[in-house]
Formats: C-alpha cells, sequence, structure tokens
C-alpha cells in the first residue's frame, strides 16, 4: 500500500476515533460570544480532548479561506507569531509551519503540521497531524510532536455556516498533563472568537 494511502486512512481513522469516543463525556467548559468550547479526558491519553463549536455569520468558503490562508496564521491563532507553508507534495495535502509564543517562564513551541483538505459543495474540512523532525531541530524553541485534530465547516442557510474544531495536544517539554489541561481551553477558545471575527468583519452579504 503507498504511503499516502496509509496516512489517509490514519487520518480517517484518527477523525472517527475523535467524533465517536468511547465514552463521549464532552463537558461544556466555556460559553460567550457564540462560541462553546468542551473538553473530554479519556484513557487513551492524560491531555485533554478540546473541542469547539460556533456559527459564523460568513459563507463556508470565506472561513476556508482564512483557514487555508497559512502565512496569516498569526493574524487570529493565539499566540501564534509565524507560520508558513513548508511543502505541499499533492494539490490537498500541506506542510505548514507554525511557531508559538509562550509567556514566561514558558519556552515557545513550534511544529510542523500534515494538513489534508476534502471539500464538497456542503462542507470542508482540513485535518491535521504533527510531524515530528521535517525541518531543522531549532534551539529557541520546543518542538510539538503530538498535536492532531480537524477543523470542519458545514454550509448553512442565510449566508451562515457552523464550525467545528476539535484538537488533542502535548506541549512537550517538561509540561505536566494536569498543567497543560488547566490551560487547555484558552488558547482555542481565543483562536476560534478571532477567526469568528475576522470572517464576520470582511463578509459582504449578498
Amino acid at each position: 500500500m503507498k504511503p499516502t494511502l496509509i496516512l489517509f486512512f490514519s487520518i480517517v481513522c484518527f477523525v472517527t476515533l475523535l467524533k465517536a469516543s468511547p465514552k463521549n463525556d464532552w463537558v461544556l467548559e466555556i460559553e460567550k460570544e457564540g462560541v462553546r468550547v468542551y473538553t473530554q479526558l479519556d484513557e487513551s491519553s492524560p491531555y485533554k480532548q478540546i473541542k469547539v463549536t460556533t456559527t459564523i455569520n460568513a459563507s463556508m468558503d470565506k472561513v476556508m479561506e482564512i483557514l487555508m490562508a497559512f502565512s496569516n496564521y498569526k493574524r487570529w491563532m493565539y499566540h501564534v507569531s509565524d507560520s508558513y507553508l513548508v511543502n505541499q507534495p499533492e494539490a490537498e495535502t500541506y506542510y505548514v509551519f507554525i511557531l508559538e509564543d509562550a509567556d514566561w517562564p514558558m519556552q515557545n513551541r513550534y511544529q510542523v503540521s500534515r494538513l489534508e483538505r476534502q471539500r464538497s459543495s456542503t462542507e470542508s474540512s482540513l485535518h491535521f497531524r504533527s510531524v515530528p523532525n521535517y525541518i531543522e531541530k531549532r534551539t529557541d524553541a520546543i518542538q510539538i510532536k503530538q498535536s492532531e485534530g480537524y477543523w470542519e465547516v458545514h454550509d448553512r442557510p442565510n449566508h451562515q455556516c457552523t464550525l467545528e474544531y476539535v484538537i488533542i495536544q502535548n506541549p512537550g517539554g517538561y509540561v505536566p498533563p494536569w498543567l497543560s489541561n488547566f490551560h487547555a481551553v484558552e488558547t482555542p477558545f481565543n483562536s476560534v472568537v478571532k477567526l469568528k471575527e475576522m470572517a464576520e468583519k470582511d463578509n459582504i452579504r449578498p
């Protein structure tokens, strides 16, 4: 079996597991500014799985345009200071670098993720998984080696769309799971709020 097919099926299996966890005990942590953030902790990992949902007053294409503008992630992704496309081996496959500024006394984090885009006339998704050591190791930041999830956008009537963002991540370094879990919802929440603001601000209704 070709490596591309193996990766495709592994992504499909991973997303299926995210959507259908054995317990599926999502706990609502935040609900404000039209955004809901849920967490879930199961036996598969000591790190919390995060799910963010919202409805955006903009088209699905507009939201996907923002998600696909890799070099502009610092405009809306919380704590991201740099990002760019490293490689695009196939039409819908992308390797993207992301650098995150951490609050003192934490060290900055970086990662390269492989993104797979899937789309139809009514929904689009962007599945991601970190790829350790894809680029030369940096000395000014800690590499995130375990990060995976997806962005899923569904078209809705009245020029709206719904967004679901799911992620589970090991920040690496010497951050214990309890400390990572304590701050787990802050970054996804702020990122989705900013993404929602950008999409709605730049949106022109027909």
